[in-house]
């Protein structure tokens, strides 16, 4: 949750035209200080923001809700890859539909839905990659 917030300020912080705020639920006009942190962003938004990109985190856990991949190898690389690829766009879409409140957004069922989807295609081109690197690794131990 605080590394998306900290990608909202580097988003907002240079904005496309000077003064404005293209994101939905983005109030530049006051602070936002996350629940149990001392990290004080220059904006405010509802934390239901968050909700959805952090459940999208569950499609790494197994049955026993362990990690399938090492959570610091791919954690970062996830975050930026929905911000980029998704989040972002959405935010800039409901802004430009006038929708402003948090708890609309965290309540739209497409969002979660293509989170949901991106995230596991995410973890299925990693396994992918995995794999032929593993087969890659075999090829070449292999006496000639």
């Amino acid at each position: 949750e605080q590394k998306l917030y900290e990608i909202i300020q580097e988003h907002i912080s240079n904005p496309r035209r000077k003064g404005s705020n293209d994101l939905a639920s983005i109030d530049i006009r006051k602070t936002t200080l996350l629940p149990d942190s001392k990290y004080s962003f220059g904006f405010g938004a509802p934390t239901d923001l968050a909700l959805p990109i952090i459940a999208s985190y569950r499609v790494f856990l197994d049955k026993d809700y362990k990690w399938i991949l090492p959570f610091n190898e791919f954690a970062e690389d996830f975050l930026q890859h929905l911000w980029a690829n998704y989040f972002r766009k959405y935010l800039v879409s409901e802004k430009t539909a006038g929708n402003t409140v948090g708890t609309k957004i965290s309540r739209n069922q497409e969002i979660w839905e293509s989170l949901y989807i991106s995230a596991q295609s995410y973890l299925n081109s990693s396994l992918v990659k995995m794999v032929k690197s593993s087969k890659s690794k075999e090829l070449k131990l292999t006496p000639s």
